[in-house]
């Protein structure tokens, strides 16, 4: 029988539209729809199908399209936005088989697909149990190793403008296309700019707080942040977004961690500044009688806190299953794959109040077994932004899905 690939949104570069070609060539149907100009900017294909509709419309439209080109497989990346989430559940109804792709759980090296959804709708193990017998099962099968393949900052930002050109200039075909991201791009640019011109000074601000906090030698704790418009803290954990997160930690910080332990904050390096998150840590600092005792930095290497720190907080980062990696305790606010006895402390096994003072360092041969499992299962090497990389994802693509080479 003929599979019938559709493909929904990508990520901002040519690996939907080049994974797509591949598979025409091996005989496979491929569908592609376009949501917005950017879409059309990294698919350029007449016969791609343009959705103009209302919302509202959505899913009955992806409903028939799904039984009138037989699909078979519906491809996306995240499987969170509103309208790849409702085709997903409908693609899953009628016994499609989903493929969503996102950036590597490891990173990095690896991109992450998986088979039915990711993140906290992953088919990954959930118990430490689950996880050995699982890597047990993998012993002797051939794992990938993470790519090499060049991953330039500066090729995905020139991909990004290039998908929000396609946006303005294409607008009056998609008048209705509404981005997934909370912020428009117009309003990004206000935060952007001006961290473009400061970002050498934060540098050197940000390498002179964490040289004084190691020569101290006082204990500390390393809380990295993650984008406030990500899935993971706006859709899998209690937060309604980072300040949110904020909040919890340093309050519970005051109240319960050794009086003198400090709690170093970082910045994620692609953080749009639309929030001063520096103000905010301050204030919240002073409210709490604990301002003393926190640190801000925008722009260090993860490795030098995590070598040095007491304990990693974060809500569900990727960031997590580096430090487990490096044997650090961590502690997850939020749902995560790797929330579980002998990787990352959550709540239910105990609070983050008891975790500052005995702080539960990972079991190495689970963090092991269970890194086995997700290079098995849940990632391929490549990245999406560059040739090399995008040919890796592919070949690896191919054998995940089970497309034959003809």
């Amino acid at each position: 029988m003929t599979r019938n690939f559709l493909f929904l949104q990508g990520p901002l570069s040519l690996f939907f539209y080049t994974f797509g070609q591949t598979l025409k060539r091996l005989g496979c149907g491929v569908f592609r729809i376009q949501f917005c100009g950017g879409d059309i900017a990294f698919w350029p294909d007449r016969r791609a199908h343009l959705w103009q509709g209302p919302s509202w419309q959505w899913p009955q439209w992806i409903g028939s399209f799904l039984a009138e080109h037989a699909i078979t497989d519906l491809v996306l990346l995240g499987d969170w936005r509103p309208l790849h989430q409702e085709a997903v559940r409908i693609a899953k109804s009628r016994g499609i088989t989903v493929w969503v792709y996102e950036e590597g759980y490891l990173r990095p090296g690896y991109v992450t697909l998986e088979k039915g959804g990711v993140n906290a709708n992953s088919l990954l193990p959930k118990t430490p149990e689950e996880v050995r017998a699982k890597a047990r099962a993998l012993e002797e099968t051939l794992l990938a190793s993470p790519s090499k393949a060049p991953n330039p900052m500066r090729g995905r930002v020139l991909d990004t403008a290039w998908h929000h050109l396609g946006n303005f200039f294409l607008w009056p075909i998609f008048p209705r296309y509404r981005t997934h991201r909370p912020y428009c791009i117009g309003h990004e640019l206000l935060g952007w700019i001006p961290r473009f011109i400061s970002a050498t000074q934060r540098r050197r601000e940000s390498i002179a707080v964490l040289r004084d906090l190691v020569k101290s030698r006082v204990p500390f704790y390393f809380m990295p942040l993650q984008l406030d418009s990500d899935s993971q803290i706006r859709r899998h954990s209690p937060f309604t977004g980072v300040l949110d997160s904020l909040s919890l930690v340093i309050t519970d910080f005051a109240a319960n961690a050794p009086k003198e332990s400090f709690l170093l904050i970082k910045n994620h390096p692609l953080d749009n500044g639309l929030i001063n998150y520096r103000r905010y840590i301050r204030s919240m600092g002073a409210a709490c009688g604990c301002a003393g005792r926190l640190r801000f930095v925008e722009s260090v290497k993860n490795a030098s806190p995590l070598d040095l720190c007491q304990g990693v907080v974060l809500c569900n980062s990727t960031l997590g299953l580096t430090a487990l990696g490096r044997g650090c305790a961590v502690f997850c606010l939020g749902a995560s794959i790797y929330a579980m006895p002998g990787l990352a402390v959550n709540s239910e096994e105990m609070s983050l109040g008891a975790f500052w003072n005995t702080p539960r360092l990972p079991d190495a041969s689970l963090v092991a077994d269970f890194t086995r499992v997700l290079r098995m299962q849940a990632l391929v090497p490549g990245n999406f932004y560059s040739k090399a990389g995008i040919a890796e994802i592919i070949a690896a693509s191919l054998v995940r899905m089970g497309v034959s080479h003809g």
